[in-house]
């Protein structure tokens, strides 16, 4: 599944390539493994899967003009349900979190 996604501001690639659209696809797990690989930091993880999603490099991604740059990431963190879930959540590796007991009070 892919979509289209025409720049308001269209830009010249590093390679020289004008770009006026962009074919947004959904992320898959390598995506993600890759992000990883490249840092850590959840907190950093934007970019390169913001490159994947968009087919662009991420210093293509940096020459973008910032009204296109946010409008594609509010798409991203849309296709990953970002916008209901913290980036901890996100960023967790699937085990529980420590169990607390409550008082029947």
């Amino acid at each position: 599944m892919s979509e289209k996604y025409t720049l308001q501001f269209p830009f010249t690639s590093a390679a020289g390539e004008h770009i006026e659209t962009l074919t947004l696809r959904r992320l898959k797990v390598k995506d993600m493994r890759n992000a990883r690989r490249a840092s850590d930091k959840p907190e950093e993880w934007d970019e390169p899967l913001m490159a994947a999603m968009t087919g662009l490099v991420q210093e293509d991604l940096a020459e973008m003009d910032l009204l296109d740059y946010q409008a594609l990431q509010k798409r991203f963190q849309a296709m990953l349900g970002m916008a209901t879930e913290s980036a901890a959540a996100m960023a967790g590796n699937g085990a529980a979190g420590e169990m607390v007991s409550l008082s029947a009070q």
